[in-house]
């Protein structure tokens, strides 16, 4: 028994109404598989006919007495049918591939304009079927096809949508008019004007002569690398000109982005041990740098891709630590209480979730690259970003997972913790660190990181994780986060 989602139905027909649309004239081509075969279809036809399709089917616009094979392939041929279904069952690709009956007849035409015309759209597979292995029945000349699929109860609805919006020529997905190249490909191709580039040359020369005085070197970028970031921040006059400029300047902000991974990938080259209050005290220093004004008017606003910014630097700065196996230095940079000022010299104190931005405005507006709004927009931004060649997309995102799992234990409130901004692709993939947690070997290399030194620890706190997630972040995008921690029995088993 299919039953019917009548409001979303009716919410995309109500659209349709307004706009005073005429399907496609549609004829139903299907076989006389079984009595209750026959009547799901002559729903389906009722209820398009109902929903203002011109649905043509023999069960009525047929008579006694007339030669239902010639009066099929009329309707095949016809030039005012611009749509014909195929409702695929096992009856009907079983007829159609042997050309039995009036489905094989039938099948003579349609396979003959399906394969004259790979780019045509007429002829429409329904799937209303599927086998034992839950492959669907399709004729052989329809494989390939993009097919609607209607069989099941939990299909139906969904099924039935797509299948409307097809007729009426409203596509649920509709390609976004295309815009302009981000201004940072036009920027790369320019040589650099950031001192941070020159500093990060300097860097590399000054190691290689006198590498005990790595701090120092450190230092010197750090204090470059802070004023080019000074350079980014807005002055703008008006809300609509910040709309405007906020990605761009974001986007601008790539390039330094990159020259800090080089930095921070040549400085664990070329020392043995991070010192982790090199980096912990670049982060703390660059936060009242986040509202840098150049006027005494501003927007609160005007700062979120100065913040954003921080974010992506942080997340960037796990990554490169966790592929190099720094493990100490992201557990101290995770654990550390920070002491900032902000511009008015006012003290904070928190933990990394301190430079974790939450941009109201970027939130809101549809992003430039899609002209779309996401569950994350700031999630769906660094994402867009992840082009720097060592680390890939799912680097990023098992990063910030990895940030969300430490500071999580740790965090006294769900304020402290580090919730993914990138949380709304976690689940698509496995993350890795969480699966390798079986292995043994690998537990024991990376148990430093989780600061315990026992199996029976690192179950206390999975567990702990799981009922922590569970209890303040209910929802079915957390349950895939939920269900990637491996069962308590699994780790270090293997």
């Amino acid at each position: 028994m299919v039953s019917f989602n009548y409001e979303r139905i009716f919410k995309v027909l109500g659209g349709l109404l307004m706009e005073e649309l005429i399907s496609d004239k549609t004829f139903i081509s299907y076989a006389w598989s079984n009595p209750e075969h026959e009547q799901w279809v002559m729903k389906l036809a009722e209820r398009l006919t109902h929903n203002g399709v011109d649905v043509v089917l023999d069960k009525w616009d047929s008579v006694e007495g007339q030669d239902l094979n010639a009066f099929m392939l009329q309707c095949v041929n016809h030039p005012s049918i611009t749509k014909v279904l195929v409702i695929c069952d096992e009856v009907y690709s079983k007829k159609a591939n042997e050309y039995q009956g009036g489905v094989g007849t039938e099948t003579v035409i349609i396979s003959d304009k399906v394969f004259k015309d790979v780019e045509q759209t007429k002829f429409v597979p329904i799937v209303a079927e599927r086998d034992q292995n839950g492959n669907a029945y399709l004729p052989t000349y329809l494989n390939g096809k993009k097919y609607i699929d209607m069989s099941t109860e939990q299909n139906y609805e969904d099924g039935y949508e797509k299948l409307i919006r097809n007729l009426f020529g409203k596509p649920e997905f509709v390609k976004p008019e295309k815009g302009k190249a981000p201004s940072y490909l036009l920027r790369d191709e320019k040589k650099s004007t950031l001192q941070s580039q020159i500093a990060l040359n300097r860097f590399k020369h000054d190691i290689e002569r006198r590498p005990r005085n790595v701090a120092i070197y450190f230092n010197d970028f750090a204090e470059v690398f802070r004023q080019d970031f000074k350079t980014y921040a807005l002055s703008v006059n008006t809300p609509k000109e910040l709309e405007e400029k906020i990605f761009s300047q974001f986007h601008d902000m790539i390039e330094l982005r990159n020259i800090y991974l080089k930095f921070l990938e040549s400085y664990i080259r070329e020392t043995d041990e991070v010192d982790s209050d090199l980096i912990l005290e670049l982060f703390e220093s660059l936060y009242p740098l986040i509202e840098t004004t150049f006027s005494d008017t501003h927007f609160n606003t005007q700062f979120e891709h100065m913040n954003l910014f921080v974010t992506e630097i942080v997340i960037y700065t796990i990554a490169v630590l966790y592929k190099n196996k720094k493990y100490k230095a992201i557990k101290n940079i995770i654990a550390n209480q920070y002491l900032v000022v902000d511009r008015f010299n006012q003290e904070f104190n928190g933990n990394i979730s301190l430079f974790r931005a939450y941009p109201e405005l970027i939130e809101n507006l549809p992003l430039p690259s899609t002209g779309q709004k996401y569950i994350s927009n700031s999630g769906q931004l660094i994402i867009e970003r992840a082009n720097y060649d060592t680390y890939s997309t799912q680097d990023i995102i098992e990063s910030e997972f990895l940030m969300f799992f430490l500071s999580s234990v740790k965090a006294t409130n769900t304020y402290f913790e580090w919730y993914p901004l990138t949380s709304p692709y976690v689940g698509r993939e496995r993350i890795e660190f969480m699966s390798k947690l079986k292995s043994k070997r690998f537990f024991e290399n990376i148990k430093e990181l989780f600061d315990v030194t026992t199996r029976e620890e690192m179950v206390k706190l999975t567990e702990g994780f799981k009922k922590h997630v569970e209890k303040v972040r209910p929802g079915g995008r957390v349950m895939q986060i939920y269900h990637i921690i491996p069962p308590s029995d699994k780790i270090a088993s293997i």
